[in-house]
C-alpha cells in the first residue's frame, strides 16, 4: 500500500538553492554520503553481525551520459523519524558522537551537486520503504518548502539508503577529476577499508584500496614512531595520537602528515596533506619530501564541511610548538639527503660487519689450500727500473687518508706456511692524492691498511656494499704482496715491480669469487 506524508523541510526553496555555492570539493561532498552510510553500520554494527552481516557496501556512479550521480549503501538504512531528520534542514542527529554529527551533510553536498535529488531508504527489519525527491527549481517557482515523502512496503530482507542526483551541475567525468575522486576517498577512508568492514566501488569497476607506506631504515632502524601526548589550550585537553614515519621512498605527494578524526580523514591525502612550514620548512625542503604520519585529533573542531579545522584561534600554533618537540628526532633525519644517508650507511657497524664475515670466509677458503701443492716460486730478479719504480711507489705512500669510521675489520691470513699476518682494514675520507696506505710491522705480522672511499676512481662506487668487499680483497691483496715482496727483498730493500705483479695476481686469483 502506497501512502503520501507531506512535509515542510525548511527553510525556503531559496536557501537550500544557496547550498550550490558552498566551497565544496568534489570528494569532500561526495564524502557527506560517505560519512552518513559509514555511520548507519557502525551505528548498528552489533545488531547486523547477530545476523551475519559484517561490511557496509557503498557503491558511488557518475552516469556521465545521463548526468546522474548515485551513491547507494547497504548500511542499516533508515525508520521514518530519521528520514524526515535527514531531509530537513538544520536537523541534527540526536547523537552527534558519529561522523555525521551536523545533520547537514545530505542536503548541503546534494544540493551542492545538483538541483534535483532523491533520497530512498528501507531500516533492516522494517518493511517500510520511504521515498522523496527535492526540486529546489520547482520549490523556488511555487515559493514552497513542502516536500512529498512516500511509503510504500519492500522485501524484509532489504535494507540500506539511495541518494540519487540527476541534473548534476558539477561534472565529474573528466579523467582527472575522477582519478582524483578516487585517490583521495581512498585516502579518507583508510581505515574503514583496511579494516574490510567496508567497502566502496566507485563506477563498478572500481573497488576502492589504499596502500601503506614503507617507512625508512636507517642507523639499524626502522624510523617510524607511535605518538601520545596531550596539551592544554583555552582550558581545555587536547589529545593527539597516531603516528610519525620517515618515508622510505621519498616523495612530495605522499609526504606530509594525514589529520583524522572519528575515523577518517579531515585534511590529508595524495597531494593534500598537512605541511605547515613550522614543521617541514620550505615547500622543497628535503622533509617535505620524506616525512609522513597520521594524526588523530578526536576533540579538536571541525569545520561544517569537514575539511579542515576550527583552529584559527591559537589552537593550531599551540598543536604545531607540541608536535615539533615530539618529533624533533625525525625532522633531524628527514634533513639528510639521500647522499647524506648513503654516506653514512657506507660506514656503518652493520655494514663493516657483513663486509668482514663475508671477506673472511672467502680468505678462509682460499688460503686454507693456498700452500699445499702450488707453485710458489716469485721472479726476484732486480732492475734499475724497478728500482725506480719503487723509489716512486714509497713516495705515494707517505699521503695516507684521514680516519673518518672507528670500524676496523681484523682478518687473520696464513701468507705462508710458517708466516700468519693480521690485517686490519679501516675506511677513510682522504684528499685525492692517495686511494690507500699500508703500514707493515717490522716482523712482517701485522698490516694495518686505511682505504680512502672518497678517492676520485672509488667514490662512484664507494656507496655500493657489494663493491666495498671487492675494494676490500683488493686491498688485501695488495697489503699481502707487499708483505711477501719485502720479506724476499734484497739487502738494500728493493723489491722488483715483477714479483709485485707475480703476488698480487696470485691473490686476486684465490680470492676471486669463482675461486
Amino acid at each position: 500500500m502506497e501512502e503520501n506524508i507531506a512535509y515542510n523541510i525548511q527553510p525556503q526553496a531559496g536557501v537550500i538553492g544557496a547550498f550550490s555555492r558552498l566551497n565544496y570539493k568534489p570528494w569532500y561532498a561526495i564524502a557527506e554520503f560517505v560519512d552518513n552510510s559509514t555511520q548507519s553500520f557502525y551505528s548498528h554494527e552489533d545488531e547486523l553481525h547477530s545476523y551475519g552481516i559484517d561490511r557496509v557496501e557503498i557503491h558511488i556512479k557518475y552516469d556521465a551520459e545521463n548526468n546522474v550521480l548515485t551513491i547507494k549503501d547497504s548500511a542499516y538504512g533508515m525508520e521514518l523519524e530519521d528520514f524526515l531528520r535527514a531531509v530537513k534542514v538544520d536537523s541534527p542527529p540526536e547523537v552527534n558522537s558519529g561522523r555525521n554529527e551536523f545533520g547537514m551533510g545530505l542536503k548541503t553536498a546534494a544540493s551542492w551537486f545538483g538541483n534535483v535529488w532523491s533520497v530512498e531508504s528501507t531500516q533492516f527489519g522494517s518493511t517500510n520503504h520511504y521515498s522523496t525527491v527535492v526540486d529546489i527549481n520547482e520549490l523556488r517557482e511555487t515559493n514552497s518548502n513542502e516536500i512529498n515523502i512516500k511509503k510504500t512496503t519492500a522485501p524484509r530482507d532489504s535494507h540500506g539508503t539511495t541518494i540519487t542526483i540527476s541534473s548534476v551541475t558539477k561534472r565529474i567525468d573528466a579523467p582527472r577529476t575522477k582519478g582524483k575522486i578516487i585517490v583521495l576517498l581512498e585516502s579518507m577512508y583508510r581505515r574503514d577499508l583496511h579494516s574490510g568492514k567496508v567497502v566502496i566501488i566507485y563506477d563498478d569497476d572500481h573497488p576502492l584500496h589504499f596502500d601503506g607506506y614503507e617507512c625508512l631504515t636507517f642507523r639499524d632502524k626502522v624510523w617510524r614512531k607511535d605518538l601520545h601526548f596531550d596539551f592544554e589550550f583555552g582550558g581545555k585537553t587536547y589529545p593527539v595520537n597516531g603516528f610519525v614515519g620517515i618515508l622510505a621512498n621519498g616523495g612530495f605527494g605522499r609526504a606530509g602528515f594525514a589529520l583524522f578524526r572519528r575515523g577518517r580523514v579531515v585534511i590529508g591525502g595524495e597531494e593534500q596533506n598537512y605541511k605547515p612550514d613550522f614543521v617541514f620548512g620550505q615547500s622543497q625542503s628535503p622533509i617535505s619530501h620524506k616525512l609522513f604520519g597520521e594524526l588523530d585529533l578526536e576533540t579538536f573542531p571541525v569545520n561544517q564541511a569537514k575539511d579542515g579545522f576550527v583552529w584559527d584561534d591559537g589552537l593550531e600554533d599551540t598543536f604545531l610548538f607540541h608536535l615539533k618537540k615530539e618529533i624533533r628526532e625525525y625532522i633531524d633525519i628527514a634533513k639528510l639527503t639521500n647522499k647524506d644517508r648513503a654516506k653514512e650507511e657506507a660506514l656503518s657497524p652493520a655494514v663493516s660487519e657483513s663486509i668482514q664475515a663475508n671477506v673472511q670466509e672467502q680468505i678462509n677458503k682460499a688460503f686454507s689450500s693456498l700452500w699445499s701443492g702450488s707453485n710458489n716460486e716469485i721472479d726476484n730478479t732486480v732492475s734499475d727500473s724497478d728500482i725506480q719504480s719503487y723509489i716512486v711507489f714509497q713516495k705515494e705512500q707517505n699521503s695516507a687518508p684521514e680516519t673518518i669510521s672507528d670500524q676496523i675489520r681484523t682478518y687473520s691470513i696464513a701468507v705462508s706456511p710458517i708466516l700468519t699476518c693480521t690485517i686490519n682494514v679501516k675506511w677513510a675520507i682522504g684528499d685525492n692524492s692517495s686511494w690507500i696506505s699500508v703500514d707493515v710491522s717490522e716482523d712482517q705480522k701485522t698490516a694495518d691498511i686505511k682505504l680512502n672511499v672518497n678517492h676520485p676512481f672509488f667514490k662512484p662506487f664507494s656507496e655500493k656494499e657489494d663493491f666495498k668487499e671487492v675494494l676490500e680483497k683488493f686491498a688485501i691483496s695488495f697489503a699481502l704482496s707487499e708483505i711477501n715482496c719485502k720479506a724476499l727483498s734484497d739487502k738494500d730493500g728493493y723489491i722488483p715491480t715483477t714479483m709485485f705483479r707475480n703476488f698480487i695476481n696470485k691473490y686476486l686469483k684465490e680470492l676471486s669469487t669463482d675461486n
